[in-house]
C-alpha cells in the first residue's frame, strides 16, 4: 500500500513543484508573490492508511480536518480519524484475533517554507510535531479491549495550493502508544487530503 500511495502522489508533486518554480521574471510581479500573504483557514477531509508491525494487515480509512496557516513557515491543524484493521490471527496466530478500530483526535503543527509560483499556485514542504489521543477497540467477537492512551507524532509532508482556496497535502506520521494488548503500538500512517482554504 505505501508503495502503490507514493507511487500515485509523486509524479503530482514533482509536477507542482516546478511550477513553484516558475516565476515570472518581471521584478514587481516576482515581489509581489515573495510578499504574498498565504496566512489563512483550512478544512477538508481525506483518505488514510495505517501500518503497523503489531498486527497483521494495514487499515485504509478517512480523516477530518480543520487547519490554519499562520505565515509561510509555520501552520497548526487539528484532527479526527478513524481505521479498522481486520486482523485475522489464521495468519498469525500469536496476534489478537477480531477487528481492531484505531481513532486519533490531534493536534499539529506543521513548520516548512512555501514556495509561491505563478497563478497563484503554492507549494510547502514541511515536517510535523503533534499530540494525540488515540482509542483503539479490539472487538474480539465475545469480548471488547478499549483503551485510550496521549502519543508524540512527528512526521513529514508536502502541501500544494491552487488558485488560492484549493489544497492537496499528502503526509507521512508516526505515533506510538501504550496499548496493554500489543505493549507499543506503533503506527505508520499515510494521508491524502482535499483541502478548501478561506
Amino acid at each position: 500500500m505505501k508503495k502503490q500511495f507514493f507511487a500515485a502522489i509523486l509524479p503530482l508533486f514533482v509536477s507542482f513543484s516546478a511550477a513553484a518554480e516558475s516565476t515570472p521574471t518581471d521584478s514587481s510581479t516576482a515581489n509581489a508573490l515573495a510578499n504574498a500573504d498565504v496566512s489563512g483557514f483550512r478544512m477538508g477531509a481525506g483518505v488514510i492508511n495505517h501500518d503497523s508491525d503489531d498486527l497483521i494487515d494495514d487499515a485504509t480509512g478517512y480523516v477530518i480536518e480543520v487547519g490554519y496557516d499562520i505565515n509561510k513557515i509555520f501552520g497548526v491543524s487539528g484532527r479526527y480519524s478513524n481505521a479498522t484493521f481486520d486482523n485475522d490471527n489464521t495468519q498469525n496466530p500469536s496476534k489478537l484475533p477480531g477487528e481492531v478500530d484505531v481513532s486519533t483526535w490531534g493536534l499539529y503543527a506543521d513548520i516548512g517554507y512555501t514556495l509561491i509560483g505563478k497563478n497563484n499556485f503554492a507549494i510547502k514542504p514541511y515536517a510535523l510535531l503533534g499530540a494525540e489521543r488515540i482509542n483503539v477497540v479490539t472487538d474480539l467477537g465475545n469480548e471488547n479491549f478499549d483503551d485510550s492512551e496521549y502519543a508524540f507524532a512527528i512526521g513529514t509532508g508536502i502541501r500544494a495550493t491552487f488558485k488560492e482556496h484549493f489544497v492537496l497535502a499528502a503526509e507521512y506520521k508516526f505515533s506510538s502508544v501504550d496499548i496493554p494488548e500489543y505493549n507499543d503500538l506503533d503506527l505508520d500512517t499515510f494521508s491524502l487530503t482535499v483541502n478548501y482554504k478561506f
